[in-house]
């Protein structure tokens, strides 16, 4: 049987075998759903905030109260857990040593359901007791690995990983980890977690791989590695966007994207074995677009555009310009732009553009390596591609270089742009 997961959106709980291209609908209208966790005997719990616009509405996140979906070998709901205690902005769950753990984050709190004797704890994790029942740290991701408990804070910015004797809970140590990070999960043999706010994928000795967007919820396994990713949009809108999965292999090349229409955010997901979970009675769900070997259109995972220049471009910026809306001009005659090299690609392409009449060139270099020059006879915008070497795998300097800058209110009749520029770059992207 191929692999298959379970996925958690704003508005569904839905199954997803990604090699067959089969999805399911398993459960709606308890959203938005959250974390997702394995159980004994082949039961899943899913988290539920019956609230959807509880990531965004303070005045909805104080009101809530949310619950756990207990699933049933094939996925049928045989049981509610409510906790004596409101269950507030309910994130990622988990379970180990016959509990169930649950980040509270509203409350800075980790619920605790004990399965055997079926009753609930409050654990408050932040060692500052003030920090109780405030949302401080944004906890949102719990895990036990290598014998401890490891708790991830959000920090609504630069995150944390904080990890904890157990069973003791004392404190042991705390480390930076990624930016607005949700996820704990094992990526090159280390313990990682998704970078949300940088786009990225992050380990604990800073190895990265590249997702673009907003990458949250991460299962990893021998047949391949799914990720799950939301689309930058304003507050208000999340709830009707669409939700993306993205396959990898298991060593992380890119394999396919599944376009989930108006789905909302993709939360979390949750490898769910490759037994025969019998799932015919569940209706199929045949909504997803699906590109294979290649990015979808949406939210292609391998451009870099003039707006997404502004947290890659070196010398804090003094390199660049400020972008535009289809371009960013160069204003040194050496510009830099970090870019990520994921395993598997082998190609890098440029798109740049000069406005300068008297013609032009621009070197391309990555760090060291030599790729290339463009040259311009007359104004116009061109695209250019180039083979890179294996070595380049992981992050690197793309650097352009002009002989000079110029002026085009000196050299174009009627400009009145007077500042130093070089050249014009459109687009980045790879392959």
């Amino acid at each position: 049987m191929a692999r298959r997961f379970l996925v958690s959106t704003t508005h569904h709980l839905l199954a997803i075998e990604p090699e067959s291209e089969n999805l399911w609908r398993i459960h709606s209208g308890a959203g938005l759903y959250f974390g997702l966790a394995n159980g004994a005997d082949g039961l899943v719990y899913a988290a539920c905030r019956h609230a959807i616009l509880g990531p965004d509405n303070d005045q909805v996140r104080a009101s809530e109260d949310g619950s756990i979906l207990v699933l049933d070998h094939d996925l049928q709901v045989c049981q509610e857990l409510r906790a004596p205690f409101r269950l507030r902005d309910i994130h990622g769950i988990a379970c180990f040593d016959g509990r169930l753990w649950v980040t509270c984050s509203y409350d800075n709190l980790i619920g605790i359901y004990d399965l055997t004797r079926r009753d609930w704890n409050r654990w408050y994790p932040a060692p500052n007791p003030s920090h109780r029942d405030r949302d401080i740290h944004h906890f949102n991701t719990i895990r036990f690995l290598g014998g401890q408990l490891c708790l991830l804070a959000h920090n609504f910015g630069s995150s944390e990983l904080l990890f904890y004797d157990y069973p003791s809970l004392q404190l042991d140590s705390v480390v930076p980890f990624g930016v607005m990070s949700h996820d704990l999960f094992i990526f090159d043999d280390t313990i990682a977690t998704s970078s949300s706010g940088d786009g990225w994928i992050v380990n604990k000795r800073g190895q990265r791989l590249r997702t673009g967007n907003f990458p949250r919820g991460v299962e990893t396994t021998p047949e391949g590695n799914l990720l799950g990713m939301s689309m930058h949009s304003p507050r208000d809108e999340r709830q009707r966007q669409n939700g993306i999965l993205r396959w990898y292999s298991a060593d992380w090349q890119f394999k396919a994207d599944y376009v989930l229409p108006e789905v909302g955010m993709v939360l979390d997901v949750l490898d769910i074995g490759d037994q025969d979970r019998r799932l015919d009675s569940m209706e199929p769900w045949p909504h997803a677009e699906v590109t294979r070997g290649s990015y979808n259109r949406l939210a292609p995972g391998n451009v870099y555009t003039p707006n997404s220049f502004a947290s890659n471009i070196g010398s804090g910026g003094l390199e660049w310009h400020t972008s535009e809306e289809t371009h960013r001009w160069t204003a040194a005659r050496e510009a830099g732009l970090s870019i990520l090299m994921n395993p598997g690609e082998k190609r890098l392409w440029v798109e740049v553009s000069s406005a300068n009449p008297h013609g032009y060139f621009v070197e391309v270099r990555l760090d060291q390596q030599y790729l290339g020059t463009v040259s311009f006879s007359a104004p116009g915008v061109q695209r250019h591609e180039f083979r890179i070497s294996p070595e380049s795998i992981g992050p690197g300097s793309l650097k352009f270089r002009v002989p000079y800058l110029w002026k085009p209110s000196d050299l174009i009749p009627g400009s009145t742009d007077d500042r130093f520029v070089g050249v014009a770059v459109l687009m980045v992207g790879i392959c």
